[in-house]
């Protein structure tokens, strides 16, 4: 998703990173991917692991986005860096198209890329 970002505006591929990020983490938080986020969650950030799972979770995204934006001070979305959405649908196409993205993680179509594009504005 982020090379398609970075192929048409001109920011560096851990910028873009660090914006989708947490909205991919956020869009694609389900049953089925809590409890790796629960394991981020309680290994990186030392959450407390008696929480429950979905409030880990969350509190890990919040976390990361906390470190990203707060403490590196890098740019939270998209339109701080001067990027609209006029570029979603080909971007979106394209991510999903060229980056095997039916295979990753959680299973995503160029709807989903999309709304985690709006997500990042």
């Amino acid at each position: 998703m982020e090379h398609e970002i970075s192929a048409i505006y001109d920011i560096t591929h851990g910028l873009g990173l660090a914006i989708l990020t947490p909205r991919w983490m956020r869009y694609i938080l389900d049953d089925n991917t809590l409890p790796r986020f629960y394991d981020y969650g309680v290994n990186v950030f030392g959450i407390d692991s008696s929480l429950p799972a979905k409030e880990v979770a969350e509190k890990s995204i919040a976390l990361t986005e906390d470190f990203l934006f707060g403490k590196l001070g890098l740019s939270s979305s998209f339109s701080e860096i001067g990027i609209d959405g006029a570029n979603f649908d080909l971007m979106a196409e394209k991510a999903v198209r060229l980056g095997g993205l039916e295979h990753a993680f959680k299973p995503l179509n160029a709807d989903d890329v999309k709304e985690i594009f709006k997500m990042c504005l």
